[in-house]
């Protein structure tokens, strides 16, 4: 007789298989969720700098490397050029204004001259013959004048004095005599008006010449003393008092017209040729304040004037001392030079580093609290100076972030440090 097998009871073991499978899918969705877009890399933090947001005195400025230059310099250039005959002071030393410096000679520029002078001078003669002569037919029709006036005179005695005896009835004059005396004298005061039209026509057109033969002559006066001064120009002379630069020049050169053979500097005072980026272009203006680093003291320093023209990605400036200048300054010497944007306030700052050029400030690597990962954040950085950058959203006083260079974690998500990291940035 076979026997009857019962079958188990599974109906407790359903659920619970259920409620496990569920239990484990829940884990993984989890797991999967939680990671879902992110990425990370494992990084060692010896290789890493750091750096705090902490709140601070914060000063806006830029440090630029600038020349010293002499606030006052005058250029020596050859003004018509010609052949080197003498070089009378070397560069460096002091020179009087009027000293003369250099000497040149130049053929052709002298037999120019000589011809032209003689020229000026035949004109010259010209019109100095035209204001005699004016002068002199003036005299003469003045003097015409006076002898005619003389005649008008005898013989208006000798009219009235025949008028009278006609009246009495004197039969020794004769009616033909008298007429004739009453006609010469009128003939004579015709003449004196005649003369007198004349003459004041000569004044008129005489005073146009002489006038004209004097401007004629003040123009060549002027043409001779430009010409004295382009001969004159063969001679480099100082043109102020100060130190001479190297002179650009040798005996039996030939130097063309217009060239730059050397400077005379003031050495009183000085300037500070320096080089911004063109970041700054709209910023920087005269007046913008700065300082310079010299001697173990602090100078204080202004822009004095911008030059515009941006070359190689920069712009110059001139920078002058405001107020006192170092003793040891010396022409040529390079500077740094801090020029300053606003004033300086507190706010939260955090160290620049590598990762500004990388990110243009938008975002950065977080350190956790416990220095074992770091995360990509977003963030909001404001004004900036070569050590330090304002920070305006994202992260707090104390918190930490990577600030050495980003380009080898590729953007991911999440460093892992394989160690984790000191409040100094040094690894436990």
């Amino acid at each position: 007789m076979d026997k009857r097998i019962e079958k188990k009871d599974r109906s407790l073991r359903r659920p619970v298989v259920i409620g496990a499978l569920s239990v484990l899918g829940v884990l993984v969705a989890w797991q999967v969720v939680s990671h879902a877009g992110s990425s990370r890399l494992a990084v060692d933090p010896t290789r890493i700098t750091t750096g705090i947001v902490q709140r601070a005195l914060f000063r806006e400025f830029y440090p630029s490397d600038g020349t010293v230059q002499p606030a006052t310099s005058v250029y020596l250039d050859v003004e018509e050029g010609g052949r080197v005959d003498e070089i009378l002071v070397e560069g460096g030393q002091h020179v009087e204004k009027g000293d003369l410096i250099l000497r040149f000679s130049n053929a052709t520029l002298q037999r120019t001259s000589i011809d032209t002078e003689t020229q000026l001078l035949e004109n010259l003669d010209i019109q100095r013959n035209t204001q005699f002569n004016r002068a002199q037919s003036g005299l003469l029709l003045k003097e015409t004048l006076l002898d005619l006036d003389h005649q008008i005179l005898d013989q208006s005695q000798k009219f009235r004095r025949y008028e009278a005896l006609v009246k009495e009835g004197n039969a020794a004059i004769s009616a033909e005599v008298f007429e004739t005396t009453r006609n010469q004298l009128q003939y004579l005061k015709d003449k004196r008006a005649l003369l007198a039209e004349r003459i004041r026509q000569e004044e008129l057109l005489s005073a146009k010449q002489i006038a004209q033969a004097q401007k004629s002559i003040e123009m060549l006066n002027t043409s001779m003393d430009l010409l004295g001064h382009i001969v004159k120009s063969l001679e480099v002379r100082a043109p102020i008092s100060g130190y001479l630069s190297t002179i650009d020049a040798q005996v039996g050169q030939n130097l063309p017209r217009g060239q730059r053979i050397g400077q005379i500097d003031l050495l009183d005072r000085f300037k500070v040729r320096v080089r911004i980026d063109q970041f700054y272009i709209s910023r920087v203006e005269v007046g913008t304040p700065g300082r310079v680093n010299l001697e173990g003291k602090t100078w204080d320093v202004k822009v004095q004037k911008v030059y515009p023209e941006v070359k190689d990605n920069a712009f110059e400036a001139d920078v002058v001392f405001d107020g006192a200048t170092p003793e040891s300054l010396k022409r040529g010497q390079t500077v740094t030079v801090e020029l300053s944007f606003g004033t300086a306030s507190q706010t939260l700052t955090v160290s620049k580093g590598g990762f500004f050029q990388e990110t243009a400030g938008r975002w950065v690597y977080l350190i956790s609290r416990d220095g074992k990962t770091a995360r990509r954040t977003v963030v909001r950085l404001g004004r900036q100076n070569p050590r330090e950058v304002e920070v305006l959203e994202g992260l707090q006083k104390g918190d930490r972030i990577i600030t050495s260079g980003y380009d080898g974690f590729n953007g991911v998500d999440e460093l892992q440090f394989t160690e984790a990291l000191k409040a100094n940035g040094n690894t436990t």
